[in-house]
């Protein structure tokens, strides 16, 4: 495990309240040196592209999800495991 990304998204569906689903995302060192991950910069970068390009399924379970008109994802912390280096947001 090389970084840990802590993050929530806020969903805007057919009742009155936003719910806020927070999750954590975890790149592995294989997936790292893939992406030339070597800073927490980067890091940031690439997960806000990688939550846009993939389903959403691949972040959190959506099977409670019964509707949503809007979605909007905020990263909390971002931490290298290895170093104990972190960014929170």
């Amino acid at each position: 495990m090389r970084y840990i990304i802590n993050f929530q998204i806020i969903i805007v569906g057919d009742k009155i309240s936003n719910d806020v689903i927070r999750s954590s995302y975890t790149i592995l060192e294989k997936d790292s040196e893939k992406y030339n991950l070597t800073n927490i910069k980067q890091v940031e970068f690439w997960f806000k592209e990688h939550f846009k390009e993939k389903p959403l399924d691949n972040f959190i379970d959506t099977k409670k999800i019964s509707k949503k008109t809007n979605l909007d994802m905020k990263i909390g912390r971002i931490t290298n495991s290895i170093s104990g280096e972190y960014k929170t947001y």
